[in-house]
């Protein structure tokens, strides 16, 4: 059996980095936090002790020039020469002649915020003095379409009246030189050709209507579409025949089938055309139908029809019922009827694949016949569309000419009218008047605030990252091989979290992608990914498959090649070939010993062919019982009392020779594993039915049954998590362990950017696979 292929693609080693610094940034989230507010508090103490500015700004516009000036074109760029006047203007604003005569305006002294007067320094006030182009988005930037023909007036002072009344001043004054230098404009003579100009491109805008809603009444028909309809014709045409021919095979198929089902009836002689290669075992749903019809009796013999589980029962009956007339005919229901013979259910579920596809094509076949049938009547018509076209495209370039030529006219008469009217320069005029600033423009809180967050993310991340690098955690192979020179390492599991983010949506994700035959049918990975997830949503016991049992929902991701590496090397290390029992351990919890049992254990069942027994030993946190297909009554602790024998307390996957025996139901508080004696009993009786024996043990530092298991064990597998397990933990259990016997490891939880470059170049792509 052949499993999809998941790649390992650019999405998923982003996402495993950006999991690695969200790692990071919950591991260090108090040091983070910590220099936020400081730089927090530092920012405030600025704002205390820094000098306040208020600034006041008023807005002047320049209105649009008429005259010579808009009809002879002097050759210069507008916005070009609107620069130059603005520099002229920001160096008459600041210039000391302008500022003098608001200096006697104002006779030197205004009255200040508190009420006293307040003597003004006109020197040092020109310095707070600004004039910047007029923006519709001062956050724009100065782009041609942001820029307005205009210009601001700022001024800074410590005192906000003061600076309300100087821009105020400045502005007014500024006005009025303006005023002086120029007269007001003069109409212009041109209101017949105007109106006409109005009435004329009414009627161009009601043609050029005309010519749209006719080109979208005829969209597909027009002529420059001609030739496009004429390939979609082709290609009708050739799918009608396609389908035709898939239609013929079809008919003949089913008709094929229909003898086959009377030669069986009257004969019991199968087709050898139609043998099937599954098992001759009856369809499971007879057997459910059969079971919940049974249960129903009983519970309407208790209770009356509206009890919630009789509605339960009928409900799910029901079901059942509607699969099996789906497939069989709704005679299979009947109870006077006797279940379908096996040969006849493969019959019958071919005759039904066999009916829907017929139905789908000749479906198609129709569809195709109906836009053939479009695409001729749009062809026959086409001739009419283009002339009719033609005339309103001619009726829509006569009006457009005429609207052009009376358009130039206006222009030469509006230049013979105004030729002696000529403006030298555009008149202003206050659009936003100077204001009463209430908050301080300098320093500016807002923008101080959020520098110094920015400054304390930065430096928080900094440090965290820092703190990362310094302190001692595993976090690549090689920090392996190097510190722990006589265990052998095993492999290198990668974080697989990115791989819960591959699919379409999260609830795809948490059942298992186990394919199923589909009848010699060819699909890729991600079509075999989709039925797997339908199939499983019928099996109750899939309902809730564990995340982590990555070897099964993803065989060919990153993950699982690496658990068969774990597996394969572990087969080497078994230097006599016959069976072993091996403990899987930790030095702290939560390192992934669990995961790796699991998955290691069910990498060696399926890919290796190995009869393999995983033992939960860990009666404080025992979590094996979560893998399980069928819950199991009994387990370890029940097998170490002899209450019950060990083929009793344990249960097998349904698809590989694996089992798992769980811990037990009451193992809160038990020491039966410290009883030497009794656990070798058990060990001695399972190492003749199975290869490897899997031993889920408890941590090494936190209590001491694994010193116990230890002795009972022919190799160790120490498990340690990358960039969460110390150094110096990992030294401690060994020390404390004292094995003799070999102990490899298997680092979990790698991030991509600690793996090998091989490991992420080198990895299964999207390919189509056979079923």
């Amino acid at each position: 059996m052949q499993y999809p292929d998941l790649a390992a693609s650019p999405e998923q080693t982003g996402f495993a980095q950006v999991h690695e610094y969200i790692l990071i940034v919950s591991r260090n989230k108090w040091i983070i936090a910590g220099a936020i507010a400081l730089s927090l508090i530092l920012a405030g103490m600025y704002l205390l002790i820094a000098p306040k500015y208020y600034q006041s700004q008023t807005l002047i516009v320049e209105e649009g020039r008429k005259g010579i000036d808009n009809v002879l074109d002097t050759g210069e760029n507008t916005d070009r020469l609107f620069e130059k006047r603005l520099f002229l203007i920001q160096k008459q604003i600041r210039s000391r002649d302008f500022l003098s005569g608001l200096e006697k305006e104002f006779s030197e002294h205004v009255e200040g915020r508190d009420g006293k007067s307040a003597v003004i320094d006109w020197d040092e006030l020109a310095g707070g003095v600004m004039v910047e182009r007029a923006m519709i988005d001062p956050a724009g930037g100065k782009s041609q379409l942001n820029l307005l023909d205009g210009f601001v007036v700022s001024v800074f002072h410590q005192d906000p009246q003061t600076a309300r009344l100087v821009a105020a001043g400045i502005a007014d004054r500024f006005i009025q030189e303006n005023n002086r230098e120029r007269e007001r404009d003069v109409e212009g003579t041109g209101e017949f050709l105007d109106e006409e100009l109005r009435a004329l491109k009414r009627e161009l805008e009601k043609k050029e209507e005309s010519l749209s809603s006719f080109k979208k009444s005829h969209v597909g028909g027009l002529p420059s579409q001609a030739e496009t309809n004429m390939r979609s014709l082709d290609r009708i045409e050739a799918d009608i025949t396609r389908t035709t021919e898939d239609v013929q095979r079809h008919t003949e198929k089913l008709s094929m089938l229909n003898q086959a089902v009377q030669q069986y009836k009257a004969s019991g002689q199968q087709s050898p055309g139609f043998a099937t290669s599954r098992s001759m075992a009856p369809d499971p749903l007879f057997n459910r139908l059969r079971e919940l019809r049974e249960q129903l009796v009983k519970l309407r013999a208790e209770f009356w029809d509206g009890y919630p589980e009789v509605v339960l029962v009928k409900e799910q009956l029901r079901q059942v019922e509607d699969e099996l007339v789906n497939v069989y005919g709704r005679d299979v229901i009947r109870s006077d009827k006797a279940p379908l013979d096996p040969y006849l259910q493969d019959l019958a579920k071919l005759q039904s694949e066999v009916r829907t596809e017929l139905a789908l094509l000749q479906r198609r076949l129709e569809q195709l016949h109906s836009s053939k049938q479009e695409l001729e009547k749009r062809l026959e018509r086409s001739p009419i569309v283009e002339q009719e076209l033609l005339i309103l495209e001619r009726d829509y370039n006569t009006l457009k000419n005429n609207y052009t030529m009376l358009l130039d006219k206006r222009l030469h008469t509006r230049v013979e009218e105004n030729i002696e009217k000529r403006q030298k320069s555009g008149k202003y005029r206050i659009i936003d008047k100077a204001n009463l600033p209430t908050v301080p423009a300098i320093p500016n809180t807002p923008r101080v605030l959020v520098l110094g967050f920015l400054f304390g993310c930065v430096l928080g991340g900094g440090m965290a990252v820092l703190r990362e690098r310094l302190t001692e955690h595993f976090r690549s192979p090689e920090d392996v091989e190097l510190l722990l020179a006589g265990p052998r390492l095993l492999a290198a599991i990668p974080d697989f979290a990115s791989l819960w983010h591959t699919g379409n949506g999260s609830d795809s994700l948490q059942r298992p992608a186990l394919p199923r035959p589909s009848l010699g049918m060819t699909m890729n990975s991600r079509s075999e990914l989709a039925v797997s997830n339908r199939s499983a949503v019928g099996q109750s016991s899939f309902q809730e498959l564990d995340r982590r049992f990555v070897t099964k929902l993803f065989p060919r991701s990153m993950a699982a090649e690496q658990y068969r590496v774990a597996a394969a090397r572990l087969q080497l290390a078994n230097e006599t070939g016959g069976p072993i029992v091996v403990s899987v351990t930790s030095a702290i919890k939560g390192e992934g010993k669990t995961t790796t049992v699991i998955n290691l254990g069910y990498t060696l069942a399926r890919d290796f062919g190995r009869r393999v027994l995983l033992v939960d030993c860990d009666f404080v946190f025992p979590e094996m019982k979560a893998f399980l297909e069928v819950p199991v009554e009994y387990g370890l602790i029940d097998c170490l009392r002899g209450d019950v024998s060990p083929q009793q307390a344990m249960g097998a996957f349904s698809d590989v020779s694996c089992w798992i025996m769980p811990a037990g139901q009451s193992v809160a508080g038990s020491t039966e594993l410290l009883r030497a004696g009794q656990l070798d009993g058990v060990l001695s009786q399972l190492r003749d039915e199975f290869d490897y024996i899997l031993l889920n043990a408890p941590p090494i530092l936190p209590v001491a049954t694994m010193n116990v298991l230890e002795s009972h064990c022919d190799l160790h597998v120490l498990v340690v998590r990358a960039n969460v397990t110390s150094k110096q933990a990992v030294k401690q259990a060994l020390g404390s362990l004292r094995a003799s016997k070999p102990i490899h490891v298997i680092l979990n939880g790698v991030a991509s950017n600690s793996l090998p470059s091989y490991m992420l170049d080198y990895s299964p792509g999207d390919r189509s696979v056979a079923v």
